[in-house]
C-alpha cells in the first residue's frame, strides 16, 4: 500500500508527506499552492487503509474527531518507546563545548522545546580522514544527533558549533519527506528557508568557507 497515493486520492490534491519522530504532535498539515504538506508520526507509515482515510478526511474537515487515528497510535506507541531504548550512550560534554547545553538552549529558542533527540560527540578518526568527514548527522531510527569531534576545538567559534547543532536539529524537527518518485527529500525548500533563520547563519557559512580555503578543515 502506498501511503501517499491513498491520501492523495482521498483529498484529490497533491500531498507531500513528512515522517517525523514527534511523540506529541502526531499529525499536522498545512495547505499551500494547491497542495498539502502533511507531517505524520512515522508509525502511520504502517497504518491500515481505514486509518489513512480518516487522516484524509481530517485534512478536508479539520474539525472532525479521529477515533481510528488515536486508537492506532495508542496501540502502537510502544514501538516509539522501544526505539528510545536503543539510543546510544550520549557523551555530550567535550573538552571545549558542552553539546547538551547548546542543544537545550537552541531547542528552547528555535523549537519551543519540541525536538526529542539525544546529542553526542562522535568518535575521533585519523587526521587523514578529516577532510572527508561530515560535521554532523541525525539518525531518525534512534533519535540521535552526532557531532564531529573535530569541532570540539578552541579554534572553532561557538556560533559555528551552534549552527551545526541547529542544522541537525532541523532534520529531527522537519523529518524526511518523500517525493512521488519515492526518493527521500532531506534538504527541502522548507529546510533551507528555516536554516536561514539561525541568527548566525551567514557568519557560520562564511567561516566554514574561509576555514576550508585556509586548509583548516572542520
Amino acid at each position: 500500500m502506498n501511503l501517499q497515493r491513498v491520501i492523495e486520492r482521498a483529498v484529490c490534491r497533491p500531498v507531500e508527506i513528512v515522517l517525523t519522530n514527534n511523540r506529541t504532535s502526531i499529525i499536522s498539515f498545512r495547505k499551500e499552492r494547491g497542495r498539502v504538506v502533511l507531517r505524520l508520526q512515522r508509525l502511520f507509515a504502517d497504518a491500515p487503509p481505514e486509518v489513512l482515510l480518516e487522516i484524509a478526511e481530517l485534512i478536508k474537515r479539520p474539525s472532525i474527531k479521529t477515533p481510528l487515528v488515536h486508537d492506532f497510535f495508542r496501540r502502537n506507541q510502544w514501538r516509539v518507546r522501544k526505539k528510545a531504548l536503543v539510543r546510544e550512550k550520549a557523551e555530550p560534554e567535550g573538552k571545549v563545548y558542552n553539546l547538551g547545553r547548546i542543544f537545550e538552549r537552541i531547542n528552547r529558542e528555535y523549537f519551543s522545546d519540541r525536538v526529542d533527540a539525544v546529542i553526542t560527540w562522535g568518535k575521533r578518526s585519523p587526521k587523514k580522514a578529516v577532510r572527508k568527514r561530515t560535521l554532523g548527522s541525525y539518525n531518525a531510527e534512534t533519535g540521535t544527533i552526532r557531532i564531529n569531534p573535530v569541532l570540539d576545538c578552541s579554534r572553532v567559534p561557538r556560533y559555528f558549533v551552534e549552527y551545526v547543532v541547529y542544522h541537525e536539529m532541523l532534520h529531527a524537527d522537519i523529518g524526511i519527506s518523500r517525493r512521488k518518485n519515492g526518493r527521500r527529500a532531506i534538504h527541502t525548500r522548507e529546510f533551507r528557508e528555516r536554516e536561514r533563520l539561525f541568527r548566525d547563519y551567514r557568519r557560520a557559512v562564511q567561516w566554514e568557507r574561509r576555514a576550508r580555503m585556509s586548509g583548516f578543515c572542520p
